[in-house]
Parts: C-alpha cells; sequence; structure tokens
C-alpha cells in the first residue's frame, strides 16, 4: 500500500514538473498536466494547449493511443465536464476506456467542482482525489483566485538587501542579486500574463519587462503612470504594453503612447495615486490571471494597504548597504505579531541568494495596526 501510495504521489510530481517546463501560458484557462500510465509505465503525457486546443487529459490519451483502455490517468486539475471551446474530458476518458484516474484537486470553477470526478464515478471508473493536493492548489492558485473574483492573482516580487532596501540612497538598484536569481526571475516573468510597474520604476530603470534569460512568452508589460510622464522612447513600449492613467491626463501625451502600438486605459484616482482595483478589475477581464508586481516601494505599499496583493516573492541577497529604499512605504505596524504576514512558505537558494515566497496574510480587517510616523 504504501509502494503504491509512494507510486501515485511520484506520477503527480512528474505531472506537476511537466506543467512547471511548459514555455507558454494558457490563460484564461488553467495549464493542467496529465500522464496515461499502466503498470508505472507513462504511455501517453500532455499539457494543456492555448485556449481552443486540447486539453492535457486529452494530449495524453491521444499520445498512449489503444493502449489507454484500462490504463489509469493522472491529472493535477479535475478533469473538466461541460462544453466550452472544446468538449468535455471526462467523455474522452470515459470513451477511452480509463480504469482509474488520479486527481491532484478539484477544479474551482464551479461549472466543473466535484461534478467532473461524479461523471467519471457514474460510469464505472475508480476516481481518487487529493495526490499531492497542497502541491497542486498551490500550482493552481492563480487560477482559483480568478474563478472566485473575476481578477487576477497579484504576486509583489523585489530583490532585496539582508536589511531590507531594494535600491541605494543615490537610487542605485542595478544588480542587488546575481544571475542565477535573475535567471529565476525572467522563468517567473515567462509564467505570468503581465508584469507591472509604476512609473518611478519606468523612470529611473527604463526596463524592458520582457523574457530573456528563460524560455518562454514575453508577457504584457502594464504601467501605472497617473499623469502619462513616460516618453515614447521608454523600451517598456510596444504592442502588449498598457499603461493607466488618471482620467484628466493629456490626451496628446496619451496619442503619442499609442502611436508606438501601447494602449492607454483611464481608471479613476485621486490624490494619493491610481484606483488600483480598477487595474486589476480590467486585467481581469482582458483574461489576464497571474500579475507579476516589480514595482517600487510605493507600488508595492498601495498593494498593500488595498490588500490586492496574494503572494509575495523576495529573492534575499547577502548584502548590507545601510540607508536606502526600503522594499514597502508601509508605515509602521503597532506590534510585531500585528503586522502583514507570510504563509505556505516556500524558500530556495540560488548561488548566495535566498528566494521567500509565500501566500499573504492580512491582520484583521478594520484593525488599526499601523501608525503614521
Amino acid at each position: 500500500m504504501i509502494e503504491e501510495t509512494s507510486l501515485h504521489e511520484a506520477m503527480m510530481a512528474r505531472a506537476l514538473a511537466l506543467a512547471l517546463a511548459a514555455d507558454y501560458r494558457v490563460s484564461p484557462n488553467p495549464l493542467v498536466a496529465a500522464l496515461c500510465v499502466q503498470n508505472g509505465v507513462i504511455l501517453g503525457q500532455g499539457i494543456t494547449r492555448k485556449p481552443g486546443q486540447a486539453h492535457a487529459e486529452i494530449v495524453a490519451l491521444r499520445e498512449a493511443g489503444e493502449a489507454a483502455r484500462g490504463a489509469d490517468l493522472y491529472v493535477t486539475l479535475e478533469p473538466c465536464c461541460h462544453f466550452g471551446r472544446t468538449p468535455p474530458c471526462t467523455d474522452a476518458i470515459i470513451a477511452a476506456g480509463i480504469r482509474r484516474v488520479f486527481v491532484g484537486t478539484l477544479d474551482p470553477n464551479p461549472r466543473v467542482h466535484g461534478m467532473g470526478a461524479e461523471r467519471l464515478r457514474a460510469a464505472g471508473i475508480e476516481v481518487h482525489v487529493g495526490i499531492l493536493e497542497e502541491a497542486c492548489a498551490r500550482w493552481f492558485a492563480p487560477f482559483a483566485r480568478f474563478m472566485s473574483s473575476a481578477r487576477p492573482f497579484i504576486t509583489l516580487k523585489a530583490a532585496v538587501t539582508l536589511d531590507g532596501k531594494i535600491a541605494c540612497a543615490s537610487g542605485n538598484s542595478c544588480r542587488i542579486t546575481g544571475a542565477s536569481a535573475r535567471k529565476d526571475v525572467h522563468g517567473m516573468r515567462a509564467r505570468c500574463d503581465g508584469v507591472l510597474v509604476g512609473i518611478g520604476t519606468a523612470l529611473y530603470d527604463d526596463p524592458r519587462l520582457d523574457v530573456r534569460d528563460a524560455p518562454g512568452e514575453n508577457p504584457a508589460r502594464i504601467l501605472l503612470d497617473a499623469h502619462l510622464r513616460l516618453p515614447p522612447t521608454a523600451r517598456l513600449l510596444g504592442p502588449e504594453a498598457l499603461i493607466y492613467c488618471a482620467p484628466d491626463a493629456s490626451p496628446e501625451k496619451a496619442q503619442l503612447l499609442e502611436q508606438t502600438g501601447a494602449q492607454v486605459v483611464r481608471v479613476a484616482g485621486d490624490e494619493k495615486g491610481l484606483c488600483l482595483q480598477e487595474v486589476v478589475n480590467d486585467l481581469g477581464r482582458r483574461g489576464m490571471v497571474q500579475i507579476l508586481v516589480e514595482g517600487g516601494s510605493a507600488v508595492h505599499g498601495s498593494f498593500l494597504r488595498s490588500r490586492l496583493a496574494d503572494a509575495l516573492c523576495f529573492y534575499v541577497a547577502p548584502r548590507l548597504i545601510g540607508s536606502g529604499k526600503p522594499v514597502t512605504d508601509l508605515h509602521s505596524a503597532l506590534t510585531v505579531a500585528s503586522g502583514i504576514s507570510l504563509e505556505d512558505v516556500q524558500t530556495a537558494v540560488f548561488d548566495c541568494d535566498v528566494r521567500i515566497c509565500g501566500r499573504i496574510k492580512y491582520p484583521e480587517e478594520g484593525s488599526d495596526v499601523y501608525r503614521v510616523d
């Protein structure tokens, strides 16, 4: 029994690794992976393709062919049971003669949740749900957020020193972390639908916000620029660039930026800046499921204060630089226990740098945990 459990977990881990290695995105669909297995031998494998194309289960079953009859299917997310752009995967699994289906986690989509598994059971297929469930649920957390609130999953990313700074007092922020950590960041970008920065970062660093040191597609480039201060020569401009500005921003400046292929979107704002809720709602309407925020301390602080950030991923370098720009502009918590914390923390080491990622846990709503310095 223990050996069989280990086999199931090993196969699910193999499926998760298959999804992680994908060099393309399928938003707004989830990136699912599936393996068709007989006696521990993989007969077919697949990951979900672009919207309107085959889902992971179909790809794996096609690769296995007739050998799929009587075999097991491992799938990281519950198979769909409804017609969308493609027919239900449950129908194909039943027709293929699969004997058992091992599922990582149930689909958060209310049109599927639990019903895909029940459809298979009703057809006489043995279904087991919860194989490496925690890891699968973590992988699909952005899709779950999108399903529950129609907005993208927001991850704050920063390279920081040991004393919590993202730049020197002079403003210099180049090369805080090493090459291995920077390569990992590009892999994160490739898995996200968009990378977002504020106008301060755009003006000082003139970033490209593309994928260079990892395989994969470039994400959309998203800028918060209330007064359209970005020059039309900025490197992030071009097709797939979204610039959010205030309603009263200059139409002439907007026209100049749009001539580069960028799209200017006006959202509500006040003296404190743009309404982030309107920004993320618009990104959700565009089918963006996962956004990486690489802004400076003001942008990170704004996402945290508005409670719109879902996760945090900091790359901590073994450096001390003294006075400089802090990673966020949050005011001081009254107590250590009352501050923002992380849960489900995952760490990794890249040469001398440490990556710390986790889900953000906010203090209770309405609690007065911050004071103005």
